[in-house]
C-alpha cells in the first residue's frame, strides 16, 4: 500500500521546494491583506540586494571600488527573508514537515493534530518573540561599522517575523472546528503545565542526562507529529535551555539571529531566483531540447536524456525539486508517446536527483559551506566530479538494461534540428560555466555570482528569448520569498539546536562513541557516518538531516584523517539517497507527482538505480581523489 499524502498538503511542498502557492482561497481579506504585503516587502529586499550585489561585482571588477556598506545590507536583508519570508512561508503552507507517521493514524485524529500543531507554532512563537525583545534592547546602543545603523535592526525582523507566524497559527485556529481546537488547547496546555511543575519542583537540572533524553524524546515526538521541521528545532533548543537552567533564554533568539548572519548564505535565494527566471524565462525548455536532439539518440533514449538534463539544470538553481518538476514536466509527454516505462521514468528521475546533490549551487551544498569552515569553493570544485562519477554510473546502467531488454533504440534527430538547438542553448548553457569560472578565477565570491546567474538570466529571459513577463518575473521574487524564507528559517533555528547538542555534549559523546566502536580506522567511521545520513536522510528529509548531524560528525572526519571537502560531499550524496529513497523518501513522492506515476511501482523500479547510487557512494568516500583532484588542481584544497 502506498503512503498516502494530504489532499490539501501538494506533495511538492513537502520538501519545501518548487513553485509558491498563493494564500488559500476563503481567507479574511485581512489576512490576504498581511500575505500580500509581506510577500512585496521582501519582495522588494531581495530586489535591492539583488542590484547592490551585482553592482558590487560591477564596480570592483571595472572601477576597483567596492560597496563597503552591501555586506551590512546583506544582513539586514537576511534577517527579513529568513524571518519574514518564513512567517510568508508559513501562511502558505510551505514549511518542511515529516508527515510519514501521522499519514498512518486514524484520519479522524488529523483535526486535533493539526490543531495542536498550530498551538504549539502560535505559543512557542510569541513566547521566543517576547525574549528577543530583550535582544533588541541589548543591541539599540550597539552600531554597525559602516553603516553606523542600530543593531536592533538587525534583530527586529526575527522578532516581527515571530510574532507574524503566532498571528498566522492563531488565525488557522479560529478558522477550525472548534472541538478539536479546545480539546488540542487543553491537551497542550496540561502537557506544558505538567513540563514546568516538573522543573518547578525537581528542576534545573543541569547537566543531568535526564534532560538529553527529554530532548531527544521531544525531537522525536514533535517530528512524528508533524511539526514543522524549523519549529522542531527550535522547540527543542528553547526545551533544553528551560530544563538545565544553564543558560538564559535569551540565548534562543540570540543563536537564531546568529544563524543567518553569514553572508554566504545571500547565495541560496539567488540561486534558486535564477533557477526561477531560467524556467519562468524559456531557459530551460531550450536546454531540454537541446539535451534530447544530442543525448536521445543513445541507447537508452529519453532515459539516458533524464540523467543529463538533471546534471545541467542542477547547475542552475539548486533546487533539487525545482528540477525534478522543470526535467519531468518538459519529458513527460515525449516519455509516454515513445512508449517508455512510466515507473522507471520516475525511478530514474529520482536517481538524477541524489546525483545533482553535489552539482553546484546545490542548496545542501551552500547550507553546509555555511554552517561549517570549508570553503565554499572547495565544495564547489569537489562536488564535479563525484556527481559526474554517478551520473556514468547511472547512463552505464540504462545502456546495458535497455540493451539486454531490446528496448530504447534511441531517438534519431536531424543534424539542423541539433544545430538549431545547440545555438538556442548555448547562452543558458553558459550559466554553469559562468558559476565555475567565476569562483575559480576569484572574480567574485559564491555569493556575488548567484547575483550574477540571475541578471544573466533575466537578460536572456527579456532580450533574447523575450519570454519573461513582468508578471512572470514577479512570480520568480515570491516564489523566491517564500522558499529562501523557509529554507533560511530552518537555518537560523538549526543554529539554536546546535548551541543546545553542544551545551548537552552529545557531539563529545557521539565522537567518543564513534572513535570507541571504529578505533581509529577510517573506513569503519566513513560507512557508519553514510549509513545514518541514508537513514536520517529518509526520516527528517533530506536538508534537515544535513543540519543536525553535519555539526555533529564533520569535526570528527580529521580524527579518522578524512578531508572534510572529501567528507562533505559524502554526507551530501548519501543525504540526498536517503531523501529518494524507494518508497519512505520524501523525493521518491515528489517524482510520482510529477510523473503521474503509482509510488509502489516507482519503488521497484528504483531499486537497482539505489543500490547502483549507493554503489557509486562508497566509491566516492572510499577513493578520495574524486572530491579532492579539481579542489587541489585550483588551489582550493
Amino acid at each position: 500500500m502506498s503512503i498516502p499524502i494530504p489532499a490539501d498538503i501538494p506533495v511538492e511542498d513537502l520538501l519545501g521546494e518548487g513553485h509558491t502557492h498563493p494564500p488559500a482561497r476563503g481567507q479574511h481579506a485581512f489576512v490576504q491583506w498581511v500575505d500580500r504585503g509581506l510577500e512585496a516587502f521582501v519582495g522588494v529586499a531581495v530586489i535591492s540586494e539583488l542590484i547592490i550585489l551585482f553592482a558590487n561585482v560591477l564596480t570592483r571588477t571595472f572601477f576597483d571600488f567596492t560597496i563597503l556598506w552591501a555586506n551590512e545590507w546583506g544582513h539586514l536583508v537576511l534577517g527579513v527573508v529568513a524571518f519574514i519570508g518564513g512567517a510568508l512561508a508559513y501562511n502558505r503552507n510551505e514549511h518542511i514537515a515529516v508527515h510519514a507517521v501521522i499519514e498512518r493514524l486514524p484520519k479522524a485524529w488529523r483535526p486535533a493534530l493539526d490543531s495542536f500543531i498550530d498551538w504549539m507554532v502560535a505559543i512557542g512563537s510569541l513566547f521566543i518573540a517576547y525574549v528577543s525583545i530583550e535582544v533588541v534592547r541589548s543591541r539599540s546602543e550597539e552600531l554597525s561599522t559602516v553603516m553606523e545603523v542600530s543593531m536592533r535592526w538587525f534583530v527586529l525582523p526575527l522578532t516581527i517575523g515571530l510574532a507574524l507566524m503566532a498571528f498566522f497559527a492563531l488565525y488557522r485556529l479560529t478558522r477550525r472546528a472548534k472541538a478539536p481546537v479546545m480539546a488540542a488547547g487543553i491537551v497542550f496546555a496540561i502537557g506544558l503545565g505538567v513540563l514546568i511543575g516538573i522543573n518547578a519542583m525537581w528542576g534545573p537540572f543541569e547537566e543531568s542526562s535526564f534532560v538529553t533524553w527529554l530532548t531527544i524524546a521531544f525531537f522525536a515526538i514533535f517530528m512524528a507529529l508533524g511539526l514543522p521541521v524549523g519549529f522542531v528545532l527550535a522547540t527543542v533548543a528553547t526545551m533544553f535551555t528551560f530544563f538545565s537552567g544553564g543558560e538564559s533564554m535569551i540565548a534562543i533568539p540570540s543563536t537564531m539571529q546568529a544563524g543567518v548572519s553569514n553572508f554566504v548564505l545571500l547565495a541560496i535565494p539567488f540561486f534558486m531566483m535564477a533557477g526561477y527566471v531560467m524556467t519562468e524565462g524559456g531557459l530551460s525548455s531550450r536546454l531540454s531540447d537541446f539535451v534530447v536532439s544530442v543525448v536521445g539518440r543513445v541507447r537508452g533514449g529519453l532515459f539516458q536524456v533524464i540523467v543529463v538534463s538533471m546534471y545541467i539544470f542542477s547547475g542552475i538553481s539548486g533546487s533539487k525539486a525545482a528540477d525534478v518538476a522543470a526535467v519531468g514536466t518538459s519529458l513527460k509527454k515525449m516519455i509516454r508517446d515513445n512508449g517508455y516505462d512510466e515507473p522507471e521514468f520516475a525511478a530514474i528521475l529520482s536517481a538524477g536527483a541524489v546525483m545533482g546533490e553535489t552539482i553546484p549551487p546545490s542548496l545542501p551544498m551552500l547550507v553546509l559551506g555555511s554552517i561549517t569552515t570549508i570553503s565554499m569553493g572547495a565544495l564547489f570544485m569537489a562536488g564535479l566530479l563525484p556527481a559526474l562519477v554517478l551520473a556514468l554510473c547511472l547512463m552505464g546502467a540504462i545502456y546495458v538494461r535497455a540493451r539486454m531488454a531490446n528496448k530504447y533504440p534511441g531517438i534519431k534527430t536531424p543534424m539542423a534540428v541539433v544545430r538549431r538547438n545547440t545555438l538556442m542553448a548555448a547562452p543558458a548553457l553558459l550559466v554553469p560555466v559562468l558559476l565555475v569560472v567565476g569562483i575559480v578565477s576569484g572574480l567574485a565570491t559564491p555569493t556575488e555570482i548567484s547575483s550574477v546567474a540571475v541578471i544573466y538570466g533575466l537578460v536572456l529571459s527579456v532580450v533574447l528569448y523575450r519570454e519573461l513577463t513582468v508578471r512572470k518575473f514577479w512570480s520568480t521574487v515570491s516564489d523566491t520569498a517564500v522558499k529562501g524564507g523557509m529554507i533560511l528559517f530552518i537555518t537560523s533555528t538549526a543554529s539554536s539546536f546546535a548551541y543546545t547538542l553542544t551545551a548537552a555534549g552529545i557531539p563529545t559523546e557521539i565522537a567518543e562513541l564513534m572513535i570507541k566502536m571504529a578505533g581509529h580506522t577510517s573506513w569503519l567511521f566513513m560507512l557508519a557516518s553514510l549509513l545514518i545520513l541514508v537513514v536520517m536522510g529518509a526520516l527528517l528529509e533530506g536538508l534537515p538531516a544535513l543540519l543536525v548531524f553535519a555539526p555533529i560528525l564533520m569535526p570528527l572526519a580529521p580524527q579518522f584523517g578524512v578531508s572534510p571537502v572529501q567528507y562533505g560531499i559524502v554526507l551530501l550524496i548519501a543525504m540526498g539517497i536517503g531523501c529518494f529513497a524507494p518508497l519512505i523518501g520524501v523525493g521518491m513522492y515528489i517524482s510520482c507527482s510529477v510523473t503521474g506515476t503509482k509510488v509502489e511501482a516507482a519503488s521497484r523500479a528504483m531499486v537497482p538505480y539505489a543500490i547502483l547510487l549507493f554503489v557509486g557512494l562508497l566509491l566516492v568516500a572510499f577513493v578520495p581523489w574524486f572530491s579532492l583532484v579539481l579542489p587541489r588542481m585550483f588551489g582550493f584544497a
